[in-house]
């Protein structure tokens, strides 16, 4: 009889982080939530799944269509998996959050679900670390996250990154002075997300426009780069709203400036990417080598006003996975440490393995032993391989049984023998360096 192959594959857009990965993804997540938190950021904790007439009030039609949806058996209504983190804040600072003191700083690292192609680094599940700051509508909210954006790359070890920085009202303002009709604009936008100048020139030309705002138009591929931008961009524009955009991304810059990060950052006034999400100053994070942005957020005045509650915020989230891909691409993915101690014990009643463990566990160090029956070359082999920092071989034959022999597995310290007793004694002075790896 042919027996049955059970199937073993993951569904498209599921992912699997084995142990290796899995530590440094949790260190990107430890990484940036120290960011957030010398920011004075605090954590909040969204459901998986809400209502989906409640998720899709905050959530706009695209995205709608991308989530996971199912039906609760309860109720009968339909759920949906969250594909998005800011609309569930939005909605719970409008219901539950709204009467405390202004600003608000949250943050949050989780799992979000979209039902999309899989592409660089991103599944249909994937990963954020992100914060949201509500109710300050200045230009230094904007600012502070920029910088926190450019404080997280650091943290990870990233080096060779920008961070373009666009704002969504310029060119609301230039559609506004123009008056088109809502499939000419959406046209226009997905030309300039394409950087197309030869169709630009064409639609442009089809406008019949006034010849200040033709100009405008055509330039706004190349209104891109550093404090210049500004400068050709005033010269240009004739239309209150692009004016006021143009002047509030003047006075971010200047604050990023005097936070030092002028070099980090590019202007693009031409960048039309999250046309209907944001409000304002938008913008995205990108590493040398990676054609997908690491971070993005920027400003949704809007978003809160769904939930009945009129509020400005802005916000930004890092895409955990990316990071992953640009930091082993930049050699700063380090692999993890294993444990500080493996115990090797050829007791048979394993009275000083167990002792030590837990003498070593109390003090703040992992141990793990070796429970299986093997000799002692393959038993430190494993040891190595699991990256254990030193071996404590207990029992070991023809060796006085009290006596404890200490191995440096990467051979930073001679080898030495010592009573059990005493290093249940005092462990920190024998091993005052342990731990110093995490």
């Amino acid at each position: 009889m042919q027996r049955k192959v059970q199937q073993t594959q993951l569904p498209k857009g599921a992912k699997i982080y084995l142990p290796d990965e899995a530590a440094q993804k949790r260190r990107v997540e430890a990484e940036l939530w120290s960011v957030f938190r010398k920011w004075g950021y605090r954590e909040i904790v969204t459901p998986a799944y809400e209502y989906f007439d409640v998720l899709s009030q905050g959530t706009d039609q695209d995205l709608q269509e991308r989530m996971f949806k199912m039906v609760d058996r309860e109720s009968g209504r339909l759920l949906a998996l969250r594909a998005d983190v800011t609309p569930q804040i939005a909605r719970i600072v409008a219901t539950r959050m709204r009467e405390e003191a202004k600003p608000l700083r949250l943050a949050y690292v989780t799992n979000v679900f979209r039902y999309d192609e899989p592409h660089v680094g991103r599944y249909r599940e994937f990963y954020q670390a992100g914060v949201e700051l509500v109710g300050l509508p200045n230009p230094e909210g904007d600012a502070e996250l920029i910088a926190m954006t450019v404080e997280g790359l650091r943290a990870l070890g990233l080096e060779r990154f920008q961070l373009d920085v666009g704002q969504t009202d310029f060119f609301r303002g230039i559609l506004e002075d123009l008056g088109l009709d809502e499939a000419t604009a959406s046209e226009l936008r997905s030309t300039l997300g394409r950087k197309d100048i030869s169709a630009l020139e064409r639609i442009v030309t089809g406008l019949g426009a006034p010849a200040a705002v033709g100009e405008l138009l055509l330039a706004l591929p190349v209104l891109y780069g550093r404090a210049d931008v500004l400068d050709r961009a005033e010269r240009l524009v004739k239309n209150p709203r692009s004016e006021a955009a143009l002047k509030n991304l003047s006075e971010v810059y200047r604050l990023l400036t005097l936070y030092g990060l002028a070099d980090s950052v590019l202007l693009d006034l031409g960048e039309v990417s999250g046309f209907d999400y944001y409000s304002g100053v938008h913008f995205e994070a990108y590493v040398s080598g990676l054609g997908a942005p690491l971070a993005g957020g920027g400003r949704y005045d809007h978003m809160l006003a769904r939930f009945g509650y009129d509020c400005p915020a802005t916000g930004f989230a890092f895409e955990v996975g990316r990071v992953l891909l640009a930091m082993e691409g930049q050699g700063a993915a380090v692999p993890p440490p294993g444990p500080d101690f493996f115990i090797i014990d050829f007791t048979a009643d394993k009275t000083r393995a167990l002792a030590l463990s837990r003498r070593l566990r109390d003090g703040g160090a992992a141990v793990a032993r070796d429970i299986l029956s093997r000799g002692l070359d393959d038993s430190l082999a494993y040891a190595r391989e699991q990256r254990a920092r030193w071996a404590l071989v207990i029992g070991e034959p023809g060796a006085d049984a009290e006596q404890v022999r200490i191995i440096a597995l990467d051979g930073a310290a001679a080898e030495r023998r010592l009573p059990a007793a005493e290093i249940l004694t005092d462990p920190a002075r024998i091993f005052p360096e342990t731990g110093s790896r995490r």
